[in-house]
C-alpha cells in the first residue's frame, strides 16, 4: 500500500490498532483448522470488519456449527464503512463503534436487535451498554465485541510519579525530549483532559487553552508517533521515558521485561469500544446472523482477543478463562472499575472534529 494511503488510513481512527493486531495474529500463531464437513447449511455471511478481524479464531463456535468461516469485506475507519454502506454495499454483520449507532440507525442501516436469540447476552458488561448510542429508545442496536484504552506507558525506571498519575507528566519538561504522542487528534484529547476541559464539545475559548498548550508540549516531545512499533522500539533502547499508547505496547514490552506500567490517570483513562450489528439488508438468516453474534461473544473469543491482540472483550467470563497474568499485566483485573475511570470516545459533530483536526495540525505546523 503506498505511503501516502497508509498514513491517511492510520489517521481515520482505530485502523491502526488493527492493522497491528493482524501482524501480531500472523506471527507464531496459527490459525485454527476448519471442520471438513458442514453441519449446516450457511448463506455466506458476509461480516464487514476492521482490518485484524478476519480471522476464525474470534468465531469458532460458528464454524463448528456451519463448517466454514464467513466471508469476509474489510475496512479502515467507520467513516469509511459508513459511506461504502450508504452507497449500496451489502453486508449481514458489521463491526462499527458505539459512537456510529445513533447514526447508523438513523440512516436504517441496522436492525434492532434480540437479546433472547443470545446465549452469550447474560455475560456481557451492562456497563457497555450504558454509553451514549449503545441503546436507543431502551432498546438495543449493536451487541458489544471489543474495547481497549489509550493512556501514557511510562519506564519506571526513569520516571518518578509524584502524588495521583496524571496526563500532566505528557507534558512535564523534566522529560523533555523523551516523550512521544501519537500523531492524531486523540493528543489534542489529553491536553484538553489535563486542563480539565471536555475534549468532545468545547467553544473557541477553550480551544485556545488546548492549543497553547500542545504548543508548550511541541518542544517536549521527541516525535509523534504512527506506529506502536515505533515508540515500543524508543521506549525498549531508553530513547523514551513517556509514550501515549494502547494496550499493545503494554503487552509487548512487559513480555520483554522491561520496567514499564500504563498508566490510569486521575482525569480518565481514555477508553474505546466496538461491537456489532445486525445490518438491515441481511441476505443470511436471522440464525445465521445470531449465531455468529454469540460466537463471536462466546468466552473462548475473548480469551483469543486477550492473550493474543491485547483487546479486552465484551463477555465477563473471557477474563476468568484467560491468561492471569496477561490480565494483570495488562490492568484487566477489575474492568468494573476500569470502566468506572474512563473517558469512552465519544461522536462528536463534524464542525467539532473539524476544529480537533486544525488544532492539531497547526501545532505539528508549528502555527500559532
Amino acid at each position: 500500500m503506498p505511503k501516502n494511503i497508509v498514513l491517511e488510513r492510520l489517521k481515520s481512527g482505530r485502523m491502526t490498532r488493527r492493522e497491528f493486531a493482524r501482524s501480531l495474529a500472523s506471527v507464531g500463531l496459527g490459525l485454527v483448522a476448519l471442520p471438513t464437513v458442514a453441519k449446516a447449511a450457511p448463506k455466506d455471511l458476509l461480516f464487514y470488519t476492521w482490518a485484524g478481524y478476519d480471522i476464525p479464531d474470534i468465531h469458532q463456535a460458528y464454524i463448528a456449527k456451519y463448517g466454514t468461516q464467513p466471508t469476509y469485506g474489510l475496512f479502515g475507519g467507520t467513516e469509511e464503512a459508513f459511506q461504502k454502506l450508504t452507497s449500496g454495499y451489502n453486508c449481514d454483520v458489521a463491526h462499527p463503534c458505539v459512537e456510529d449507532i445513533t447514526r447508523w440507525r438513523a440512516t436504517g442501516l441496522i436492525r434492532k436487535i434480540e437479546p433472547d436469540r443470545l446465549r452469550n447476552w447474560p455475560d456481557l458488561w451492562p456497563e457497555l451498554f450504558s454509553l451514549p448510542g449503545a441503546m436507543q429508545e431502551g432498546e438495543p442496536w449493536f451487541v458489544p465485541f471489543d474495547w481497549g484504552n489509550g493512556s501514557l506507558l511510562y519506564r519506571t525506571d526513569m520516571v518518578e510519579i509524584e502524588g495521583a498519575e496524571s496526563w500532566g507528566l505528557a507534558f512535564d519538561e523534566k522529560y523533555k525530549g523523551r516523550i512521544s504522542m501519537y500523531d492524531a487528534t486523540p493528543t489534542v484529547t489529553v491536553a484538553a483532559l489535563a486542563l480539565g476541559i471536555d475534549p468532545f464539545d468545547f467553544g473557541d475559548e477553550d480551544g485556545a487553552k488546548i492549543k497553547a498548550l500542545l504548543m508548550k508540549q511541541r518542544e517536549l516531545v521527541r516525535f509523534y508517533w504512527n506506529a506502536p512499533a515505533e515508540i515500543q522500539q524508543a521506549l525498549a533502547a531508553g530513547e523514551l521515558a513517556v509514550a501515549y499508547a494502547w494496550n499493545d505496547s503494554v503487552a509487548a514490552l512487559m513480555k520483554q521485561g522491561l520496567p514499564v506500567k500504563y498508566m490510569v490517570p486521575k482525569e480518565g483513562i481514555l477508553s474505546w469500544t466496538c461491537g456489532l450489528v445486525h445490518m438491515a439488508n441481511a441476505k443470511a438468516t436471522d440464525a445465521e446472523v445470531y449465531d455468529f453474534i454469540d460466537a463471536m461473544t462466546a468466552p473462548e473469543s475473548g480469551k483469543f482477543l486477550i492473550e493474543q491482540y491485547a483487546y479486552g472483550h465484551s463477555n465477563r467470563k473471557s477474563f476468568e478463562i484467560a491468561d492471569q497474568k496477561i490480565v494483570a499485566d495488562l490492568g484487566f483485573s477489575s474492568p468494573s472499575d476500569l470502566f468506572k475511570s474512563s473517558v469512552f470516545e465519544t461522536e462528536v459533530s463534524p464542525e467539532m472534529e473539524q476544529k480537533r483536526n486544525k488544532i492539531f495540525e497547526d501545532v505539528k505546523a508549528g502555527i500559532n
